[in-house]
């Protein structure tokens, strides 16, 4: 599979009672216009047409976790560790989590001779494989036969990948970095709520994808704000989509229609 025929997958369902957060909606739109018809984003209507049953019927719960997820959201982001996996086992193609920013198609980046049969690997939010992967045939298989698992470290993933270099093709950092310091990343990613930055100096690489952490998000945000009111706040995540496309009508209409598609 050459870089350029590449299909990406993602995942998103709300929880009981609540909406998608806007830079979700836009990070999803931001899909869909640089890969067309080569992004497939799953829902609850839609993903049982691609995941075997065992996958889908199984409580999927973590381990104790250091932090708080608001009613519902446990359950659903610990069964995305598992659809990610079962997906990409099953069809080949690459992953990305649905907070991901991209700016162009991120293919020749992340997958610059096409896709393998080995694991090509950043972390669980991206990754990619052609058919049939065995590291994440073990994973699937631990994770079946777990009550609950790590976070970030689905059917020990991350184990298994220690004990097969081998196997799996890294995705360095470089990759989604776009050049600011300090270095932006799950620890330092309230710098896309400021207003003060400009998109010149964020943007110091040419990077075609961000990583735009949810969780985080999502715990800190006073309240949700719907996508007119993010575009015109003038924080720097939304002056990123606009440096995309300038038209907020465009955003807000792409969007709207997401959004149905999953409510």
């Amino acid at each position: 599979m050459t870089s350029d025929t590449t299909h990406y997958v993602s995942y998103w369902e709300n929880a009981p009672g609540q909406t998608m957060p806007a830079y979700v909606a836009l990070a999803l739109v931001s899909m869909r216009r640089a890969l067309g018809d080569r992004f497939l984003l799953l829902t609850p209507r839609t993903v049982s047409e691609h995941i075997d049953a065992d996958i889908m019927n199984k409580a999927w719960a973590f381990e104790p976790l250091n932090f708080t997820l608001a009613n519902g959201i446990e359950a659903i982001v610990a069964k995305s560790d598992f659809i990610r996996m079962a997906f990409v086992h099953r069809w080949g193609g690459a992953w990305l989590d649905a907070d991901t920013l991209l700016f162009r198609d991120p293919s020749v980046e992340l997958f610059p001779t096409g896709l393998s049969h080995k694991l090509h690997w950043h972390s669980e939010c991206i990754f990619a494989s052609l058919p049939g992967n065995p590291i994440l045939a073990q994973a699937l298989a631990i994770g079946l036969e777990s009550e609950n698992h790590a976070w970030g470290n689905p059917g020990r993933i991350k184990n298994n990948i220690a004990q097969a270099a081998d196997a799996v093709i890294p995705i360095g950092g470089e990759v989604i970095d776009p050049g600011y310091r300090p270095l932006y990343n799950f620890a330092g990613c309230e710098v896309m709520r400021r207003t003060d930055i400009t998109i010149g100096a964020f943007l110091i690489n040419d990077v075609a994808i961000l990583k735009l952490y949810n969780t985080y998000f999502r715990r800190t945000e006073a309240r949700r704000e719907t996508v007119p009111e993010f575009l015109v706040g003038g924080s720097l995540l939304a002056k990123l989509f606009l440096h995309i496309e300038a038209n907020t009508d465009y955003w807000v209409d792409e969007s709207d229609k997401l959004i149905a598609s999953v409510a």
